[in-house]
Order: C-alpha cells, then sequence, then structure tokens
C-alpha cells in the first residue's frame, strides 16, 4: 500500500494543477474574445471550403447574406454558423440571391449551373455533385451540404484545438515563470512541512473544484469526449454578452490567482528569512537555476495538459486515499 505522505502529496500537487490549468483557461478564453480567435478560424476554414477563384467572392458573398449577417453585430464576423443557415445561404447565393429557391432539387441544380459565376469553381462543383448526389430528394440534397459543412467544421475545430493548445502552453509558461511555481521546490516543501501538507489536502478536500470550472470545462469532464478549446454551439451576437464574457473570465483568473496564494505554498519570487523578503534567485547556484527552470517547465506541462484531465486524477486520488484507511480496530475487552 502506498504511504499515505505520498497520496497527501500527489493530493496536494494534482489540486494545484487544477488552478494552474484553471487559471491559463480563464486567461486564453480573455484572449480568444479580445483577438475574436474563433471568428477568425472560422473564416480561414470557410476560405478553405468554398474556393472560388480569386478574391473568394462566394466567402464575402456568404458574409454578407442577411442568414450569416445577423449572427454577429455590425462590423464583426460570426464565430459560429450553424448548418442550415449555412446550407440555405449558399445556395441562395449560387442561385442568385433571389430569396426563394427552386421548388425541386432538379430545378435547383439547373438554377446553380445557368449562374456561371460559381457554377465552374471548386467550391460550385463540389456543390453541383453533393445536389446530384441526392437524386429528385431536395431533403437529402439539403443533408448532404450540411454534412459537408459540418465535416469541414470539424477539421476547422481540430486547427483550433491545436492553436488552443499551443497558446495555452506559453500562458502556462508565463504564469509560472511569473509566479515562480516550481514543481520540484512545492513538492520537497510538502514532504517536509507536514502541517502545511495536511492544509493542502484540507483545501483540496473541502473546494468544490467543479464549481470553479467553466460550464463547457464542466461537460467535458462529464462527457470526456470534449475540449475547452472547442468551438461553441452558438454565437453570441451582442456586444454587451461578449463584454460580459470576457469580464467574468477575468475575474475567474483573478479569483484563481487569490486561491492559489492562499495556499501559502513556497510561491513567487520573494520569501520571508529572518522577518525580511528577499529575493529567491540571489541564493541561487548554477544547479540550483537548473532545478528551478526544470521545476517551472514540469509545472508548466502540467498546467497546459488542461483542467478536465487533472480533476479526473483528483477524484481517482481522493478513491485512493478513501479505499486505503485503515479500518477502525476493534474494542478487546468486548
Amino acid at each position: 500500500m502506498l504511504n499515505s505522505s505520498i497520496l497527501d502529496i500527489a493530493l496536494g500537487m494534482v489540486f494545484l494543477f487544477v488552478l494552474i490549468s484553471l487559471l491559463c483557461s480563464a486567461i486564453n478564453e480573455i484572449l480568444a474574445q479580445f483577438l475574436r480567435m474563433r471568428a477568425k478560424n472560422l473564416e480561414a476554414g470557410l476560405t478553405n471550403l468554398l474556393q472560388s477563384g480569386e478574391g473568394n467572392k462566394l466567402v464575402e458573398d456568404l458574409y454578407q447574406h442577411p442568414l450569416i449577417n445577423g449572427l454577429s453585430k455590425t462590423g464583426q464576423k460570426p464565430s459560429y454558423i450553424p448548418p442550415k443557415n449555412f446550407t440555405l445561404a449558399i445556395m441562395d447565393i449560387m442561385t442568385g440571391n433571389t430569396g426563394k429557391l427552386p421548388p425541386d432539387n432538379q430545378s435547383l441544380i439547373e438554377t446553380i449551373e445557368k449562374q456561371s459565376l460559381f457554377a465552374q469553381t471548386e467550391a460550385g462543383k463540389s456543390v453541383i455533385l453533393l445536389l446530384h448526389e441526392a437524386g429528385n430528394d431536395a431533403e437529402k440534397a439539403r443533408k448532404n451540404l450540411e454534412n459537408w459543412y459540418n465535416d469541414a467544421m470539424d477539421r476547422v475545430g481540430g486547427w483550433y484545438k491545436q492553436k488552443t493548445q499551443v497558446i495555452i502552453f506559453a500562458i502556462a509558461l508565463v504564469v509560472c515563470s511569473a509566479l515562480n511555481i516550481d514543481a520540484i521546490k512545492i513538492s520537497q516543501t510538502l514532504w517536509t512541512d507536514i502541517a502545511l501538507r495536511q492544509a493542502l489536502v484540507q483545501a483540496a478536500s473541502s473546494t468544490d473544484v467543479a464549481s470553479l470550472m467553466p460550464q463547457q470545462l464542466s461537460e467535458s469532464v462529464a462527457a470526456v469526449s470534449k475540449d475547452e478549446s472547442s468551438l461553441p454551439a452558438g454565437d453570441e451576437s451582442a456586444a454587451d454578452s461578449a463584454l460580459k464574457e470576457t469580464a467574468q473570465s477575468a475575474k475567474n483568473a483573478a479569483a484563481l490567482v487569490k486561491q492559489i496564494r492562499e495556499l501559502h505554498l513556497p510561491i513567487g519570487w520573494k520569501e520571508m528569512k529572518n522577518g525580511t523578503e528577499v529575493w529567491v534567485c540571489k541564493e541561487l547556484d548554477l544547479m540550483g537555476w537548473i532545478v528551478k527552470i526544470m521545476g517551472i517547465l514540469i509545472t508548466t506541462f502540467a498546467g497546459s495538459l488542461g483542467a478536465p484531465f487533472w480533476f479526473q486524477l483528483l477524484n481517482k486520488i481522493v478513491d485512493l486515499r478513501a479505499a486505503g484507511k485503515q479500518p477502525g480496530k476493534p474494542n478487546v475487552g468486548t
């Protein structure tokens, strides 16, 4: 059976990694909102999907279509387009922006083929092929276009996830370096300081970690199938909604920094010695710096793994500690 001290240290370190991961995710969400990363990623995906020659007029027309333009506030592009809106807008654009689609699938194909502007482009050929595949079934034709779009959005989601992983790693590196969150130093301190270790275990056991996680992260923990960097299910068109989300992410980040500091772990570049604050770096030699950098990098990698991963591991360690408790001794005198 594992030593209870080792389990306590593991529990405390995993709890710290959960908080750091949440902090990095909150900062990433602020950047995503401020830089409109989802909208830009979606535009790149549509540009790749709807290739229509120089200038990519089809993409421009798509964003100007009322079904798409109305999904975001004036002057901005949406970060998500529902498949139905995309399909109807594309069919309307390729039939001449009449606002009225042909009554059947064959008439739809003939109308698109007469519109030489898009019919001979790569996107136009793909649309016509998908419509032909449906035969006379108009409902299947629309479903083909929706599936074509959804498959493309799956790839767009993969691009966004890759970008987010790189960004979160960079954020974790900055956060851990700025706050001097050294996994090696912290674990050594927890091994020798029993009172601090018990306090951290108590904090990990009493804190409702699930409540600290944003909704999209909590859902990914439950489903174990989605990531916090996945594209949203809908687009907030109102400016105040985006501002509220950014403000909430900023509050979450500030609260997480405060909670990390309240753990009273050896975090920060200054420490108290004989009643005086001294810089940690002044006492480090070459080997000390190597160990320090390794410790910060370990924390950085841990923080970049994401809160859902550490949340699940935290629950497993809690269960393991509970299962490892020794039963009470029977009263010999009875």
